[in-house]
């Protein structure tokens, strides 16, 4: 069975991979002079862009551990700093994890409750649950099972209801680790390297305000292919790069006493809850890192409507914390030049204000695939040269191409490439994708504020009067 699908995921990669060669081949016959450099350089932006921000991360990655002498380099590709506690198994004693907690809000969770305690049921001993105003029987069963679980009956979402159940959790826990839901704790052999609890202790040696593990897509059809290549990069590339200014995700352990003051100056909005966190703590001088070593996994979005809106709600929550917090995110890049390039040069230059010339450049690259189909079947409907010419296309797909192998070759773990392969030759339509979806997500938030209404319904916040209301069950809400 193995072997079979093998060869069908390899023949999936050889006929996507011969179908867009076959697209780009009316590149070759066309005249030099209708080359335009302008047009070009303005096609390939995206890709330009995500290729000098990978190889910017590298760079910083290798630079933030040039100097980590004690830690192996395997355990060090998994971490975004040096931590004491990160030696090989027989360097040194080790010290147990000092008391913990395992939190998160639940809202209607009734028909997926018995798959939600099957996965945290090696850890129950540590789980505080608050009820986020659930409507049907989620409460009663959990206490019935013996699960513990508070419950005011009040709405406060997310952010809201994790501090009331921080007042709530016996003095002695100083660590809590915020989960969401739908995650799985993945021990060591399932994809973490190490235990759970060796990473609390290591958490709580640092003195870190927080640290996010890696999250991983649930294997779940050829959209979750996508998305598994997608939080591969964003963490392999993205987290870990950042040294100890990181970005938290929906999964992430915090030092208690950091989180409450978080929270205590939070929005307490769905939207971006995790960045917005991130940008407090780091503003207030804490520190944020990341530790691969530890690996949650959660579902993803099962249809592609569903992946859109979650995706518009995400770029939502970027512009709208962004905004709301520019004073910290001035603080924040003052603590250096790499923390400069994440939040100034990258999430506010590159990802909001340089916007409309990423959607110039996705309209120059689906303009030429249309002509690239125009002229293999000679309808003859499109020029053959300028803005519609296929090489614009041409190059985008194959530069693209190439940074996808190499991605694959450097952050992927080796035991999940051969599920995330045969989507690489198809990656620059999935970013083309994420293009319109931040389109419409920063096209909500400038609707709301000239006009006060969105121009698309996601599913995290349906009440255009500004009311936080989740429209289901809390499943599949982690950020990268």
């Amino acid at each position: 069975m193995k072997a079979l699908t093998d060869r069908l995921l390899f023949a999936a990669f050889a006929t996507v991979a011969l179908l867009l060669a076959w697209m780009t081949l009316p590149a070759a016959h066309l005249e030099t002079v209708s080359f335009s450099v302008w047009i070009y350089t303005l096609a390939n932006v995206i890709v330009c862009a995500d290729a000098i921000d990978v190889a910017i991360r590298l760079y910083m990655h290798r630079h933030n551990t040039a100097h980590a002498g004690s830690t192996d380099p395997a355990t060090l590709r998994m971490l975004s700093i040096e931590l004491t506690g990160a030696t090989p198994a027989d360097a040194r004693p080790r010290a147990a994890a000092r008391p913990f907690a395992i939190v998160a809000s639940v809202f209607n969770l009734e028909p997926r409750l018995e798959e939600f305690k099957e996965a945290l049921q090696p850890h129950r001993d540590h789980v505080w649950l608050i009820s986020d105003g659930s409507q049907d029987h989620t409460v009663t069963r959990l206490r019935q099972a013996g699960w513990r679980c508070l419950d005011d009956g009040v709405n406060r979402h997310k952010p809201g209801a994790l501090r009331r159940l921080l007042q709530t959790l016996p003095a002695h826990i100083e660590t809590v680790l915020v989960i969401d839901p739908d995650i799985r704790i993945r021990a060591p052999g399932e994809g973490s390297t190490v235990a759970l609890e060796r990473v609390i202790a290591d958490f709580q040696r640092s003195g870190a305000a927080a640290a996010s593990p890696r999250v991983m897509i649930e294997p779940d059809g050829f959209l979750g292919r996508f998305q598994a290549f997608e939080y591969a990069l964003a963490f392999g590339f993205g987290r870990r790069s950042l040294a100890d200014y990181s970005v938290s995700s929906g999964v992430c352990l915090y030092r208690r006493d950091a989180l409450m003051r978080a929270l205590e100056r939070h929005s307490l909005s769905v939207y971006a809850e995790d960045l917005e966190n991130a940008l407090i703590l780091l503003a207030a001088g804490e520190r944020i890192y990341y530790d691969g070593r530890l690996v949650v996994s959660t579902e993803g979005p099962g249809s592609w409507p569903r992946w859109f809106s979650q995706r518009v709600g995400w770029y939502y929550g970027l512009i709208k914390v962004y905004g709301e917090r520019l004073a910290e995110i001035r603080r924040i890049s003052a603590r250096g030049t790499f923390a400069t390039y994440q939040f100034v040069v990258y999430m506010g230059l590159l990802s909001l204000v340089l916007h409309p010339i990423k959607m110039l450049s996705a309209g120059l690259v689906l303009l030429g695939i249309a002509s690239s189909f125009d002229q293999l079947f000679a309808f003859d409907l499109l020029p053959k040269t300028g803005p519609a010419d296929p090489l614009n296309f041409a190059t985008a797909f194959g530069s693209y191409l190439l940074l996808g192998v190499f991605s694959l070759l450097t952050v992927v773990p080796r035991a999940e490439r051969r599920y995330a392969a045969p989507i690489v030759p198809l990656y620059l339509f999935y970013t083309l994708a994420n293009i319109a979806a931040m389109t419409i997500g920063l096209a909500n938030w400038f609707a709301l504020r000239w006009w006060g209404r969105r121009v698309y319904r996601d599913h995290y916040e349906p009440d255009d009067r500004g009311n936080d209301a989740p429209a289901e069950p809390q499943m599949a809400r982690v950020g990268v």
